[in-house]
């Protein structure tokens, strides 16, 4: 730790404007760690020095805001980091810990900063409503607003450290990329004096992320992102729970937001802007889904899809998944339900029904992703000779495989654009938040069936799976997908590397805002020009009334003084 003292010092002599104790986090947050072990040598500490203040003229410095809400959302930030520091750029990580368990990184290039022991508010919040998760149908307002008040939560322990995020500031940063499911991380980045956001997110784009930049959202065929179980081809009741929905989701984040806004403003001043205001500027929003596989819908110039970005080549499997596969005469069929759906939490029949049921498939091999610790579902696959469980595997090269058939999900975006990239048919089985629109998306494509959670047993799972087997429609569809993405004129990293690289030459793009992103709600749907419009007949219709009232009166009144 000396040498980084002993560089903090001449860092303070080298930049004025930074103070020794700021050098030094900034040391620590660059990864020098490793050079305690260094001889104390001045030219070095110059050198480092050197190197940490004066940056490449084409690079930008680029922060990525990522909680570690889950483990797909630290992957999908990582990659969009090693993509940048390939095209030159200097990217640092910021993972503000939201949920100590999700220890992974998911960058194998980039300076990583995680701001640990935050609060364990997020956690509280998880553990209140995700029983619900597996016992009912869709998470309740109630519920979906303990998620928000969590979250806001979560930003008040981050502003209260405001002093540890000085570093952020110090390294001035040029452009920061912050999630959409989270407002917060968009305020403090514009309070640390960030001057370019950039959205990303690890879904489809979200129905009040669309509403914030202005993007058209028809509620007749573009299905609400959360908690909604419809497709785009929807019959009138479905369209009035889609709207509903809608509202829904308007409601949580105006609820979300304005606790987020109120937090940062405890330290930034009254006048600090809403953090809706603030996303409504976004330069650009980059949204993790691919033209072909998600429904036709409005979007705007600077919504960028970028879906499949990073996902890799298919690679060669290695053993023991490798003679699974090769063992299998018909075939191999995945089972996993990710990270948000632990297999420990499926009751002890389910397991057994599943076990039971894939026995059945002669032929066929089940290769089944099950939690570390879950012993029992392990012990009852012991008993079929087609079931093999495993607590990790190679997911995207065994979908690459020749002999993989299907995969059974529970539709969480990143795997199913994975799947469909590999073109493989799947069975959805969604749990959470997007998965029901993602599976529903995938059934409209004909890529596959999808099993109401509440509804998924041995019977439904088997005639799933049969249908899919046995129809070759889905295949040939998931095969088609797969051809559309692969050959698509434009790859998802060259989009996103261009337009980084623009918007770090060009600045911010105010040119790409629409006036929609600054109307309230009743100018945005012209609701102040239908209410005028049905006032006007309205006035009309009482104004007719009011004459022939007038004119009945006064000849019942004549008529009454000629009988007096």
């Amino acid at each position: 730790m000396s040498i980084l003292n002993d560089c903090a010092v001449v860092g303070s002599i080298f930049s004025s404007s930074i103070s020794r104790t700021r050098f030094l986090a900034l040391l620590n947050m660059l990864n020098f760690k490793a050079l305690k072990f260094l001889p104390k040598v001045p030219l070095l500490c110059i050198f480092l020095v050197i190197s940490t203040i004066v940056q490449n003229g084409n690079a930008a410095k680029i922060l990525l805001y990522t909680p570690s809400i889950s483990p797909s959302h630290i992957v999908m930030s990582g990659r969009m980091a090693d993509i940048l520091i390939d095209a030159g750029h200097d990217v640092v990580l910021f993972i503000p810990e939201y949920d100590p368990a999700v220890t992974l990184n998911g960058t194998k290039k980039a300076k990583i900063w995680r701001m640990e022991n935050i609060s364990t508010a997020y956690l509280d919040g998880v553990e209140q409503f995700g029983p619900s998760v597996l016992k009912e149908n869709y998470l309740s307002v109630r519920e979906r607003l303990i998620f928000e008040d969590a979250i806001g939560d979560m930003c008040s322990a981050i502003m209260a450290r405001h002093k540890d995020l000085d570093i952020i500031r110090d390294y001035k940063f040029d452009i920061v990329f912050t999630e959409m499911i989270d407002l917060c991380g968009l305020g403090i980045m514009r309070y640390l004096g960030i001057p370019i956001h950039i959205w990303h997110s690890t879904t489809p784009l979200h129905d009040t992320v669309s509403y914030l930049l202005g993007v058209p959202m028809p509620y007749s065929y573009v299905p609400s992102v959360e908690e909604n179980f419809v497709g785009p081809k929807m019959t009138f009741s479905e369209r009035a729970w889609n709207t509903y929905m809608h509202f829904v989701a308007m409601k949580c984040h105006y609820y979300g937001t304005d606790k987020a806004t109120a937090a940062i403003r405890k330290y930034a001043g009254p006048n600090f802007p809403n953090v809706r205001d603030i996303a409504a500027e976004s330069t650009l929003a980059f949204v993790n889904s691919d033209e072909f596989m998600d429904q036709a819908r409005p979007i705007l110039h600077k919504t960028v899809y970028i879906g499949g970005l990073g996902i890799h080549d298919v690679k060669p499997v290695a053993e023991p998944f490798l003679s699974i596969l090769n063992q299998a005469e018909k075939g191999v069929i995945l089972f996993s339900f990710g990270t948000i759906v632990p297999t420990t939490t499926l009751s002890h029949q389910l397991k057994t029904d599943i076990v039971n049921l894939f026995s059945e498939f002669d032929g066929y091999h089940f290769i089944v992703k099950i939690d570390k610790d879950d012993t029992e579902f392990a012990e009852l696959a012991n008993s079929a000779k087609n079931v093999i469980t495993t607590s990790w595997m190679p997911q995207a090269d065994i979908l690459g495989h020749p002999k993989l058939k299907l995969f059974i999900t529970h539709g969480g975006f990143n795997g199913l654009l994975e799947t469909v990239i590999r073109g493989v048919p799947i069975v959805a089985v969604p749990y959470f938040a997007d998965q029901f629109r993602n599976a529903k998306v995938a059934e409209h494509r004909g890529i596959g069936r999808v099993i109401e959670k509440q509804k998924l047993s041995k019977e439904t799972l088997k005639t799933a799976i049969h249908a899919v087997l046995n129809d070759p429609k889905y295949s040939a569809n998931s095969k088609r997908l797969s051809r559309l993405i692969k050959n698509k004129p434009f790859k998802p990293q060259e989009v996103f590397v261009k337009w980084v690289n623009f918007v770090a030459e060009n600045g911010a793009l105010p040119e790409l805002t629409p006036e929609g992103a600054h109307m309230n709600f009743f100018t945005y749907f012209n609701l102040d020009v239908f209410i005028v419009a049905a006032s006007i007949p309205l006035l009309i219709v009482g104004f007719i009334v009011f004459v022939v009232k007038k004119v009945f009166y006064r000849s019942t009144v004549t008529s009454s003084k000629k009988t007096d």
